[in-house]
């Protein structure tokens, strides 16, 4: 535990400064409070006589030879110490805390709730996915007194990560999305995601709180168990409080709505994909806890339409194109796939690898093939990265590269009404548009 009496007085700094504060030199602004943070490319600590130059109120820093100058305030560690000062502030802003944690979907149930909350009120969202142990705390450090909800998304790579991100909020509302294939090469099974996707539950209990339950997740529901307050939400059981009853899946989700058994009507969202409905239900059992109509909230919940190569359709050319390029993981592609298998009509696949996975690549990767040979798309499905290239060797549409895959594509062209693309960031998949524009 960092001393308190330091983080008290950065915390006065940082009150002092209108709650200015900054990791970036390139972004620093006068009277910023300026932490020196230390990445796995760079050390924050050599630009710290650069901060003061700029214009710093005060500069935080760990090296040890600024230890004894007066000029900087000196922490053991300064990343411990941005995350103790974001603990002491989000303790004293009053504005409800929404947790969400889990697997999949993370992102866009935030941004569901965000959209929906903000009927009820001045609300903070995670800006992007500032999701990690940097992330989180500057998210929690731009809460203001006006601000009366807090849409925090939690995110974590490796164990014992997500402890240290719940430990920071004291939690009104918690939601782990689902539990899935994230990350195995960090957590070597699904049972260690389980366990350290359950802090956010943890958290609940330890603050008295309200969980969202994915009844259709066997994992969520059994570590649900210990919750005293809790609405549920399925797409398969009509007793949870949240059902939604899917009618189409793509290009565009429609659905009946029941809350607490009743019919709210039929709805249709820009969110493309059954998976997508778990998150519209997230965020209307959020608001309804907060107090908004479930009929409301769903109005709210169905203008949300997304961006940034999340589940983005985009017409290109003569095609309806299916972006979702931000990342990708085994549970995330095959719900994606069978969704997407559901539209009438002539389509192609683009599958990106999916990274992170460790010693399971090859035989998740191998499962995703199988997945559409087992759907009968196999001559409309090209892979695209090493790990698909080196685990599916008997496909005849599998390219290393994505330049390899565009330079054939440039001798081979093929074109559909409907182009499915997924994969994992570093794949960068949203290149295959060039092919077709």
């Amino acid at each position: 535990m960092m001393n308190s009496a330091v983080i008290d007085a950065i915390y006065g700094h940082f009150v002092a400064s209108q709650y200015q504060i900054c990791t970036d030199s390139r972004a620093l602004k006068i009277g910023d409070v300026f932490f020196c943070i230390r990445g796995e490319k760079f050390d924050g600590n050599s630009f710290a006589e650069t901060a003061l130059i700029q214009g710093a109120r005060v500069v935080v820093v760990d090296w040890e030879e600024y230890q004894k100058d007066p000029r900087f305030i000196w922490v053991e560690d300064t990343t411990v110490a941005i995350q103790q000062l974001a603990k002491l502030h989000a303790k004293s802003m009053p504005c409800k805390k929404i947790m969400v944690g889990g697997s999949n979907g993370k992102t866009t149930t935030k941004e569901v709730t965000r959209t929906i909350l903000e009927g009820l009120g001045n609300t903070l969202a995670t800006p992007g996915n500032w999701n990690n142990h940097i992330g989180v705390p500057l998210t929690l450090l731009s809460l203001r007194p006006e601000h009366e909800f807090a849409v925090i998304e939690m995110g974590t790579n490796h164990p014992g990560e997500m402890s240290v991100l719940c430990d920071l909020i004291s939690t009104d509302i918690g939601i782990i999305t689902n539990i899935g294939k994230e990350h195995l090469e960090g957590f070597g099974s699904i049972e260690a995601i389980a366990k350290e996707e359950s802090e956010v539950f943890a958290s609940v209990i330890k603050h008295n709180g309200k969980g969202i339950v994915n009844l259709d997740d066997t994992w969520l529901h059994s570590m649900s168990k210990r919750l005293k307050n809790v609405t549920t939400i399925s797409l398969v059981n009509p007793q949870a409080q949240c059902y939604a009853e899917i009618k189409a899946e793509m290009p565009e989700l429609q659905f009946d709505f029941y809350f607490d058994g009743s019919n709210i009507g039929t709805f249709t969202s820009p969110l493309s994909g059954r998976y997508n409905a778990y998150n519209l239900l997230f965020g209307v059992a959020t608001a309804h806890l907060l107090g908004m109509s479930a009929k409301d909230a769903m109005l709210r919940a169905c203008t949300y339409k997304p961006t940034n190569n999340r589940s983005e359709w985009r017409t290109i050319g003569k095609a309806q194109l299916f972006l979702d390029a931000y990342n990708a993981n085994p549970s995330s592609m095959s719900v994606a796939i069978q969704s997407f298998a559901t539209i009438s009509g002539s389509k192609l696949f683009f599958l990106g690898d999916m990274l992170e996975l460790g010693e399971h690549a090859a035989y998740e990767h191998q499962q995703i093939l199988a997945l559409c040979k087992e759907l009968n798309l196999q001559d409309s499905t090209y892979l695209v990265g090493a790990e698909f290239y080196q685990s599916c060797p008997q496909h005849p549409y599998r390219f290393e590269t994505m330049e390899a895959l565009l330079a054939w594509l440039d001798t081979h062209p093929v074109s559909a009404e409907f182009v499915f693309v997924k994969g994992s960031r570093g794949i960068k998949m949203e290149r295959v548009i060039e092919h077709f524009v």
